[in-house]
């Protein structure tokens, strides 16, 4: 079963899987699946399993103290860290290029389009105001020439509409000085031109003297006007220019651009000039694999016909890595990258040992036997979910750890679930995005997750927690929740390889203003529905399967 259980709850120190599960009690129909040795019977000691032939029992850990141990992990003797191949190619990244990010960006030292846009909207403003108020003196029947001196130079606020014009003026010498041509983007000269208009416009609506029975359309237009274009002009600068180019200036950096120099773009040009300090340079130089999702701001080239890149898969530990994962030789694992691993196996060493530590509660248990336990760790309540899934434990790993991207299209409570820098075969830090619930009263979750992975005492163990990370700052709209050190662990099952005894530990915290202690009511509800996607996942990939066999 090559793709059975894709990764659910993303990351390895699972968030929370379901934000609905706290507003609705939880019924959980019992699970009937075929017998298999003992599996509905309670679960013993995760220690007790026999072990598969060609995972010998490993020495237990020793246990550490996370985060404030010094010295790399006992376990890290038990791992299995092959010098997978890559490649020795540099390549160029070409960026997918959307609308708003071209939109935002500057190239060759000109203002970017949604500025020149902005610029555009000033000068509109002045003509069609001015156009207006000739229109609007026209209409009347005077003569041109004297109506136009006795409102511009014998000028009143209580009878010429010229005042109208002499803002709109204003609003633009203003904006095209300071977003024209300083290239500002402060809010204060848009704030000070709406500011004066809307001030100036209710002051004219009361000093103006409204003359009963001429056309004062015409006026009336030119007084609501100049307060919608003054209330636009500040509207698109404050939800359109700034967020577009702030968004460009962090995947391209704050140095001009490509091209900037004053040289011609050719074909050797690289994309990324050596002085550009944005998240897209910081990710494709920080993420040294031949194949990695930087962001999802650039594609990878694919290898030449023939290369010898092009080996598929790699198996390390019974386990498949996928190309994507594989660092290049000539690509040498950086510090920052090895506090992240180092990080990872630590989070590993404290979830494993709290997983397997006595004096758990039974919280609640099913009719199939699946069953959550709960047990206070240094002042928080922690969750373990043990049950039996039909998968083999490396296939269960591999769709967990390495399939991240896939969790949405089976896991209905997540939003979006992506790898932001993988690192090496067994470490990555991913994205995940919780949907929100209660028709928005509980607004959407996401989560930052170091995850790690490795083969312990026979069991494939995949454990992570929150940390933080450049590339995915706290977004607009969402509360960043932190998952403390957890772990999913898929234990083989004696006479049976097909099937895997699945445990998850469980340690969150939600934010927000959900109170912790509903919160975890809820959470062996989540969790059990949890195993059930898994299972439906696990289900519909055999049948999926079993249908291209018979083809």
């Amino acid at each position: 079963m090559a793709s059975s259980v894709n990764s659910s709850v993303t990351s390895q120190t699972p968030s929370l899987p379901s934000y609905g599960s706290y507003l609705q009690p939880h019924n959980h129909p019992p699970q009937h699946q075929a017998p298999h040795g003992n599996r509905q019977g309670p679960v013993g000691h995760p220690h007790h399993l026999t072990h598969p032939t060609q995972h010998p029992p490993h020495p237990p850990y020793t246990p550490q103290t996370y985060p404030h141990s010094t010295h790399l992990p006992a376990h890290l003797s038990h791992l299995h860290y092959n010098g997978v191949g890559g490649g020795y190619r540099s390549q160029q990244f070409p960026v997918i290029m959307t609308d708003d990010l071209v939109s935002g960006t500057q190239h060759d030292g000109r203002m970017s389009p949604v500025r020149r846009f902005f610029v555009l909207l000033c000068t509109f403003d002045i003509l069609f105001t001015s156009l207006l108020w000739i229109i609007a003196i026209l209409v009347t029947g005077r003569d041109l020439t004297r109506e136009l001196e006795q409102q511009v130079m014998e000028y009143t606020i209580h009878s010429s509409m010229f005042d109208t014009v002499v803002a709109a003026a204003g609003r633009f010498l203003i904006c095209l000085t300071f977003y024209g041509l300083l290239d500002m983007s402060h809010w204060l000269p848009i704030t000070v031109t709406t500011t004066s208009t809307v001030a100036f416009l209710i002051a004219k609506v009361f000093e103006y003297q409204w003359q009963t029975g001429e056309p004062i359309t015409y006026d009336v237009m030119l007084v609501l006007l100049s307060f919608i274009l003054a209330w636009g002009e500040v509207w698109f600068f404050d939800f359109r220019l700034i967020p577009l180019e702030r968004k460009a200036k962090e995947i391209w950096g704050a140095q001009p651009q490509r091209g900037q120099s004053g040289e011609r773009d050719n074909e050797i040009t690289p994309l990324l000039a050596p002085s550009q300090g944005g998240m897209l340079q910081r990710y494709i130089e920080g993420s040294t694999l031949y194949e990695g999702s930087v962001g999802n701001f650039y594609s990878p080239f694919e290898s030449p016909d023939n290369s010898d890149d092009e080996d598929e898969d790699v198996e390390e530990s019974g386990v498949r890595i996928p190309k994507r994962f594989r660092r290049k030789k000539d690509h040498p694992i950086t510090s920052q990258e090895r506090e992240y691993i180092k990080t990872g196996e630590e989070m590993l060493v404290a979830a494993w040992r709290i997983l397997n530590s006595p004096d758990w509660k039974l919280e609640k248990q099913l009719d199939n036997g699946d069953r959550v336990q709960v047990k206070q760790v240094k002042g928080k309540k922690v969750f373990r979910l043990t049950g039996y899934v039909n998968i083999s434990p490396r296939q269960l790993l591999e769709e967990l750890f390495y399939k991240i991207e896939q969790a949405p299209t089976w896991n209905p409570n997540l939003v979006d679930c992506r790898t932001i820098q993988p690192i090496d075969e067994h470490t990555d830090i991913s994205y995940q995005v919780c949907a929100e619930a209660g028709g928005g009263v509980v607004s959407t979750r996401d989560f930052v997750n170091l995850r790690h992975w490795a083969v312990v005492e026979g069991a494939y163990v995949s454990a992570g927690g929150s940390i933080t990370h450049p590339a995915m700052p706290p977004q607009h709209k969402k509360v960043r929740g932190e998952n403390g050190p957890g772990c999913f662990a898929m234990r083989p099952v004696e006479g049976d390889p097909e099937l895997c005894l699945f445990q998850w530990l469980l340690d969150t915290d939600l934010k927000g203003w959900i109170p912790q202690s509903v919160i975890d009511k809820a959470l062996s509800g989540a969790q059990f529905d949890y195993i059930t996607h898994i299972r439906t996942r696990v289900g519909s990939v055999a049948d999926t399967e079993v249908q291209c066999d018979k083809l």
